[in-house]
């Protein structure tokens, strides 16, 4: 079996020395030696490295890695704040571990999911270690070492550690990744310098002069020499076509360094972190651009519709700030005539007051009305009472003037006969000549008081007819009188109850005037308040008003900046498509 040992995994300083000395020795034997004697070194260089990768944990340095993960936990136990969520307190996480990371590899807090909260390196932090290592690191509750091959290909030390378990019952463990770099820089200088000594050496020994020893010296000194810039070199141009391969978009490449663990190759790993840290950002960096895409698309499509909005709006604002200037003139208008109401109603309502104390003078007038009319009633009573004794009295008079005036009849007609017996006696007395003479004078003078008595007689008689005739009408005056009388007193009691009708309706007025009066006072009340809301309405109109005129202001602002955010969108979906264009230039 032939090994290249220009390609083997495995390649140590032996095949590097075996590269020199093939630079200027190339005879076929020497050929076949150097490569049987490759493959015996890299079968134990391989078993060597099987059974070494189980001593790492138990080197020094994995122990001190423990400690130091160990260590730096206790100091973040410390350092946090357990009554507030961890999440709150990742910035100060991160500074910690920045600082305590030194020339270790990692730290990373993961939960026992192996999700990485926080990471030392910030292309990987966010991932989940499903690895069998990572997932036994997230679930140790003890201190624990493990040996851990990367998916770069290097191999470290993982120490982990229990760090914090939340009140809910999450649990945090902390881990810390640790080189193991084998010794390769020490032995290319080591072997420059030993090598060519000792040719010189073996040069001397087989009886060579001193110049063949020194020029065989010089010979291996620079055979090596080359060798190790041929294989330095071949790893450099390895890199750099690593690099121009990866500058083209071609991300699926990385440098083959399995197995060799040093740190002039930690390079290499250190290129294919970088490669697979680009490749990471670009495959986000797709899913977010393709994001980003659409939201600027669905963005762009919705700044035009919420332009057309904003300008219906807009429109809708002027017409609404219109509105408002007509409602605010409105309520001024408004309270204007509820200013005047109030008035209105307080002149009313001293009027009401009037009508009510007219109303109470009207009641009490009828009141004093109705004692009036009983008093006349009673009044009347005694008048009729008093005709109707006059009535009599007068009858009585009439009667006896009747009798009167019969009795003068009588003396009348006595008179008559008195004068007839004195013409008899004159006419007797002048038969008897001068002895009747003084009978005669007696006669004359008889005559004469009959003939006075029955001219007085005619003269009472006349007296007494024109006195019947008074009395008669007399009669039928206090008749007429007594009738009138009757009649007033009907009146007056109509009168009574027009009156007693009339203080009813007074009283229900008076009662219904305290009503209005209580009406107009709660009007007046309810229009002073009105007239307080109004003025509050007419300042929230005002206030309102300026409101939206300050809103239209606003509005119309925030209808120009919507415009130019749906420039900047538009601006944002055409840089959108520049980054997918630009992404589509590699290929992972």
């Amino acid at each position: 079996m032939r090994i290249n040992p220009r390609t083997s995994p495995r390649l140590s300083v032996y095949g590097i020395v075996f590269q020199s000395i093939d630079i200027f020795m190339h005879p076929p034997f020497i050929l076949l030696i150097r490569q049987n004697l490759l493959y015996i070194i890299e079968n134990r260089q391989m078993k060597k490295g099987e059974s070494s990768m189980s001593e790492l944990t138990k080197q020094r340095r994995s122990k001190r890695a423990l400690k130091k993960v160990t260590e730096t936990a206790e100091a973040l136990r410390k350092m946090i704040d357990r009554t507030r969520p961890l999440e709150e307190q990742l910035d100060r996480i991160r500074a910690l571990l920045d600082e305590q990371l030194g020339h270790d590899e990692y730290f990373v807090l993961v939960d026992e999911s192996g999700y990485g909260v926080v990471h030392t390196n910030r292309l990987r932090e966010g991932r989940v270690f499903a690895d069998p290592v990572g997932l036994a690191a997230a679930r140790t509750n003890e201190p624990l070492l493990q040996v851990y091959e990367r998916d770069t290909g290097e191999v470290l030390i993982d120490a982990s550690c229990p760090f914090w378990t939340e009140p809910g019952g999450k649990r945090f463990n902390l881990r810390m990744g640790r080189l193991m770099h084998r010794p390769y820089l020490q032995w290319v200088l080591a072997s420059v310098a030993i090598a060519p000594a000792a040719v010189g050496l073996a040069a001397s020994i087989a009886g060579a002069p001193p110049v063949l020893a020194a020029l065989c010296a010089a010979l291996a000194g620079l055979g090596l020499g080359a060798a190790w810039h041929r294989a330095i070199a071949a790893e450099l141009r390895h890199w750099y076509s690593v690099a121009r391969t990866v500058s083209s978009g071609q991300l699926q490449t990385e440098v083959k360094t399995t197995g060799k663990r040093n740190e002039f190759h930690q390079i290499a790993y250190e290129i294919n972190k970088m490669i697979l840290g680009i490749r990471t950002i670009i495959h986000e960096l797709g899913k977010a651009a393709k994001t980003v895409h659409d939201v600027s698309v669905e963005q762009q499509m919705e700044m035009r519709r919420l332009s057309e909005s904003f300008d219906e709006i807009a429109a809708a604002v002027e017409t609404f700030r219109e509105g408002a200037k007509q409602q605010t003139t409105a309520v001024e208008q408004a309270g204007d005539v509820i200013g005047q109401m109030v008035e209105r109603v307080q002149l009313m309502r001293a009027a009401v007051e009037r009508v009510v104390r007219q109303a109470g003078d009207a009641w009490s007038s009828a009141a004093e009305g109705i004692r009036l009319i009983e008093e006349t009633k009673t009044n009347m009573d005694a008048m009729q009472r008093g005709i109707g004794e006059m009535t009599a009295l007068i009858d009585k008079a009439a009667n006896e003037a009747a009798r009167v005036h019969e009795m003068i009849a009588a003396i009348r007609t006595i008179a008559k006969q008195t004068n007839l017996l004195a013409l008899n006696a004159s006419i007797e007395a002048a038969r008897a000549g001068e002895a009747g003479r003084g009978f005669s004078i007696v006669a004359q003078e008889v005559r004469k008081l009959a003939e006075d008595t029955n001219a007085f007689a005619a003269e009472i008689f006349a007296s007494l007819d024109a006195m019947t005739n008074a009395l008669k009408e007399a009669v039928h005056a206090m008749q007429g009188s007594g009738r009138h009388v009757e009649k007033t007193k009907d009146s007056l009691w109509k009168t009574g109850e027009t009156f007693t009708s009339f203080q009813g309706m007074f009283a229900q007025l008076n009662d219904l005037l305290q009503q209005n009066e209580s009406y107009v006072n709660d009007i007046t009340a309810d229009g002073e308040q009105l007239g307080g809301l109004m003025e509050d309405v007419r300042t929230v109109a005002a206030d309102f008003s300026n409101m939206v005129q300050e809103t239209a202001a606003g509005l119309e602002q925030q209808t120009l900046a919507l415009h130019q955010l749906a420039r900047e969108a538009d601006t944002l979906a055409a840089a959108a498509r520049d980054l997918e264009n630009m992404i589509a230039r590699f290929h992972s």
